[in-house]
């Protein structure tokens, strides 16, 4: 955090702020109470700038420890989970979370980042907004960086300690209530910055902070309503009544359409954002395409590949990797496609292509096959431009009748994991039934590598038809067909809030901390 920081000018009060916070996820919360002027140290402004860089991804790649945290919080969690990605090399003997083992630290990284980084900041940016030193749009902002990590951290772990943080007590909040709380400040948010935005359209008060849209407010609004939507679609199956009204009033609300509105991390002015997934597929060796992915982008001979990924130094085609190998196999698959991803990459948050899929699954829902039809194409659109192709090569895949292809593995025992797909939807739309396995599955392609999304889209429609992995599952809670649901709590909470953490596990269904566990909204 400290190169970060001093990196954006945030002062040294902060940084020792931040750093108190960290050294346990609840026994020093009394601070940000007792001393709420640390954020009069320096211009408050600057809280957005951390909070973005570890909302999503904690890390400007330019040291091994925090590419190692992404590297364990999301890329061989969620990136492997959605079936984005697999190892070519083993970890830990081969027992570990890539087999459903989730016993070892990397279930705590995603906690840990919610916990000690961003929500220190947002406190702290909560009170210097309550002393008047920040205005209401800047506080809008950081309630949907707020909302952009605790909905990801929930929807991996569950229940979460939010409403109470900062307390010396915190207690867990089911996934239910934590959602109602997600609406209900973007709700906040969105009409802070729709009556803003009426008086002050060309304020510049986050232009020198705020690395995803260089201070547009206008651009934020549309952020704030895409992001209502993809939560409503995730509570199609528990409450569908009210993901319906949510989904309308984000629509109405005026969300992303275009890609000039797509929200990216990069680097900008002095702030340096660095890509994680080079130093993971370059300088270790590991990340590789999925079987699951070869599948799809081979069988439907995707023009995305080779934006996507790298062609294998084998014979120059896209090969990808089995999940869930033995700990003896994976030695054979560094040559397998790495993601064509390098540092300058921008990391990606909310792009159009993804707001295009969840209009059409929510048009589906309305039986509007048509409008349905029509968005789906153009959420391939959008994704054939977000990678640098043409809308006319978009028409052409979208007019496809291909299907996913037989996964054909190409290490030094080609025949053992080789197997056919598991899907056989087209690309081309049709009225048979299987309209919201289309949708999922060229969202999911669109996605990548956004596997925290990934995997959340996965888990609650079923879709796409991703391979299990090889090895049986070391959780005999999880089914090994349905595949994991999700990430057991922190080793770290037992220790430091045991009452609290085990008071949240009885909150999942089956009142058990398990990977089979599933959440509330994981109810099709």
């Amino acid at each position: 955090m400290k190169n970060i920081l001093d990196k954006i000018g945030i002062g040294w009060g902060t940084v020792a702020a931040l750093a108190l916070a960290a050294s346990s996820c609840t026994g020093d919360f009394e601070y940000f109470n007792t001393d709420p002027n640390a954020a009069q140290q320096v211009d408050p402004t600057t809280l957005i700038t951390s909070m973005e860089l570890d909302a999503m991804y904690p890390t400007t790649g330019e040291t091994t420890v925090p590419v190692n945290r992404y590297q364990t919080g999301w890329n061989l969690l969620a990136d492997h989970f959605a079936g984005y990605m697999a190892c070519a090399n083993h970890w830990e003997g081969g027992i570990n979370p890539l087999v459903y083992n989730l016993t070892n630290s990397w279930r705590n990284t995603v906690f840990e980042v919610a916990f000690t980084q961003v929500m220190p900041a947002w406190l702290q940016l909560k009170a210097a907004y309550d002393q008047g030193l920040v205005s209401g749009e800047i506080m809008a902002v950081g309630d949907i960086l707020k909302v952009v990590t605790l909905h990801r951290a929930s929807d991996m772990y569950g229940p979460l300690p939010v409403l109470r943080f900062g307390e010396s007590r915190n207690p867990y909040d089911a996934q239910d209530v934590l959602y109602d709380h997600f609406f209900a400040t973007l709700d906040n948010s969105i009409s802070t910055l729709e009556e803003f935005l009426a008086t002050t359209p060309d304020s510049k008060s986050l232009v020198k902070v705020d690395a995803v849209y260089g201070g547009d407010f206008s651009k934020w609004l549309k952020f704030a309503n895409s992001l209502k939507l993809r939560l409503a679609m995730r509570i199609r199956y528990v409450d569908p009544t009210r993901a319906a009204q949510y989904a309308q009033e984000a629509i109405d609300g005026g969300v992303i359409t275009a890609t000039s509105d797509n929200a990216y991390l990069a680097s900008y002015r002095q702030i340096s954002v660095n890509n994680p997934l080079e130093m993971m597929w370059g300088s270790y060796n590991d990340a590789r395409m999925s079987a699951s992915m070869d599948s799809f982008l081979n069988g439907y001979e995707d023009p995305r590949r080779a934006a996507m990924f790298q062609p294998s130094p084998l014979d120059g085609q896209f090969h990808g990797v089995r999940n869930g190998l033995g700990s003896t196999e994976q030695k054979f698959y560094t040559n397998m496609s790495a993601p064509n991803i390098y540092g300058e990459t921008p990391m990606r948050w909310l792009l159009a292509s993804e707001v295009a899929f969840l209009k059409a699954e929510y048009y589906l829902t309305k039986s509007q096959s048509a409008d349905a039809k029509s968005l789906y194409e153009e959420g391939i659109r959008l994704s054939f431009v977000e990678n640098g192709l043409s809308a006319s090569e978009a028409a052409a895949y979208a007019a496809s009748d291909k299907r996913p292809g037989r996964f054909n593995d190409s290490s030094e025992n080609p025949t053992k994991y080789s197997t056919n797909a598991l899907s056989s939807v087209t690309v081309k739309w049709a009225d048979d039934g299987n309209e919201l396995e289309r949708i999922i599955t060229q969202k999911w392609i669109a996605l990548f590598p956004n596997g925290m999304e990934a995997w959340a889209e996965f888990r609650r429609t079923g879709f796409p038809r991703i391979f299990p992995i090889l090895e049986n599952s070391n959780d005999p809670s999880i089914n090994k067909n349905t595949q994991i649901r999700r990430v057991i709590f922190p080793k770290s909470e037992y220790s430091n809030n045991a009452g609290a953490v085990n008071a949240a596990a009885r909150l999942l269904k089956g009142g058990a901390d398990t990977g089979g566990a599933r959440l509330w909204w994981d109810a099709k």
